[in-house]
């Protein structure tokens, strides 16, 4: 076996992804984008746009703005239609020798299309049901936004001309890091991002898995995915070998408020566990939780006191603040929403991360209704609609309390009676005539 580390990541917006070698096979683990690569990029907003006749940003910028006004421009931001980084190092592996691909998350699949589009790319490609569909709704939502840098600056063609290394010597080093990485290297992986089109394909090639489904792949690796408690549909996977049997971990959250929670069963009886990064963190350092619990103890799941090691094992997973801090900061969001409608003003909250935004929109009505306020709340997102539509049809990814929730005939989520109630709106964009 070899394991080769393409990125590490850095948290839930860019997750890690890997390139694992095991009974003959390479398994790409997750694709995702770097997306806080972007923000090397000057942004666009809607008043700036140029009206049909005008000359295109670019002539602009290099015909009318003499070199010192441009040089400042550049060490600042980039004034271009930005691209997409992929994580490092993964256009440098030819596509073609990649035989399967594991995606463990929404983020985690956001730089696919880029792969299924390749030449001489074929390899399967496995994701549950509920990240299949909600990562398709991201990408569709990614092209959407980035149509807005498209009809301001024009067709992308060939490589822009920010590439070049004499405009990038003009760019700030804290810039010129993000564009090349530290060591020089990582400029190949920059790339424009991908159409509509793309996004259908590349859907259309992932085999979607049911909780815990077995999938066998080429008559010698069974996979399944376990829940990793971080996101709805996110998960864990383990791959079974004639030779030896693997976990690998994902960013995990031991403790969710949505999502079902981390399946550490599945852990039990592999011979070899991967684990590059967890959302919950001090979970397993501090001294308390040592002395009851290893992390480097081997469980046998015939010894008398294995219940005894699993009741431990759970008590020291969920035993960590995360969860209440996560809750004093909604509820600090939520007071902070309230003193500012109370003064008048209105609020907007910039989001991307679904468990965080369903709290949201769970807490501040009953926030707002406590203070006796009646404002209407607006989602606003070119998948809002899809996306709280499809929260309310995937109870298998859910925790138990939603769960519990649909046998009782109740919605799993508020927001679908905040919408008949008038008092939740969802539009597609800020310029949708009846938002404005």
């Amino acid at each position: 076996m070899k394991f080769t580390c393409l990125s590490k990541g850095s948290g839930f917006h860019f997750p890690p992804c890997h390139i694992l070698d095991v009974s003959g096979f390479r398994i790409l683990l997750d694709c995702p984008l770097d997306l806080s690569a972007l923000t090397i990029f000057y942004p666009v907003s809607p008043s700036s746009k140029m009206e049909e006749g005008e000359q295109t940003y670019d002539f602009a910028v290099n015909n009318c703005l003499d070199m010192r006004k441009r040089q400042k421009i550049l060490k600042s931001l980039i004034c271009a239609q930005p691209w997409y980084k992929t994580p490092n190092n993964l256009h440098l592996w030819d596509p073609s020798s990649i035989d399967l691909v594991l995606i463990s998350s929404t983020m985690g699949m956001l730089a696919l299309p880029f792969l299924t589009q390749t030449k001489g790319f074929s390899a399967k490609i496995y994701a549950t049901e509920a990240t299949t569909r909600l990562g398709q709704l991201m990408m569709e939502d990614l092209v959407l936004m980035h149509n807005e840098f498209h009809h301001f600056f024009g067709s992308d063609s060939g490589s822009p001309q920010w590439m070049s290394w004499e405009e990038l010597e003009l760019l700030s080093p804290a810039l010129r890091q993000v564009a090349l990485g530290k060591d020089g290297t990582e400029l190949g992986g920059w790339m424009p991002l991908y159409r509509s089109a793309d996004v259908e394909d590349c859907v259309k090639k992932v085999q979607t898995l049911k909780y815990a489904e077995e999938a066998w792949y080429n008559g010698t690796l069974l996979i399944k995915a376990f829940s990793s408690g971080l996101e709805i549909g996110s998960c864990n996977w383990t791959i079974n070998s004639p030779k030896r049997n693997i976990a690998c971990i994902s960013s995990s959250k031991f403790c969710s408020v949505n999502a079902m929670e981390f399946d550490y069963h599945a852990l039990r009886g592999n011979d070899l566990i991967l684990y590059s990064d967890f959302s919950s963190e001090g979970v397993l350092t501090n001294d308390e939780h040592d002395n009851n619990f290893s992390a480097s103890t081997t469980y046998n799941s015939s010894t008398p006191s294995a219940d005894n090691d699993d009741l431990i094992l759970k008590e020291c997973l969920l035993r960590n603040d995360e969860s209440l801090e996560e809750r004093e900061k909604l509820a600090f969001i939520c007071s902070c929403v309230v003193d500012s409608v109370k003064a008048g003003g209105s609020v907007i909250i910039p989001l991307n991360q679904l468990g965080i935004v369903l709290q949201l929109l769970e807490q501040i009505p009953v926030y707002l209704e406590s203070s006796a306020m009646k404002v209407p709340i607006y989602v606003i997102s070119s998948v809002a609609a899809e996306l709280l539509a499809f929260t309310n049809i995937i109870p298998e990814w859910l925790c138990k309390e939603r769960q519990e929730k649909l046998f009782s005939g109740e919605p799993l989520f508020s927001h679908s009676e905040l919408m008949k109630g008038e008092k939740l709106y969802v539009f597609p964009d800020v310029h949708s005539p009846d938002l404005l």
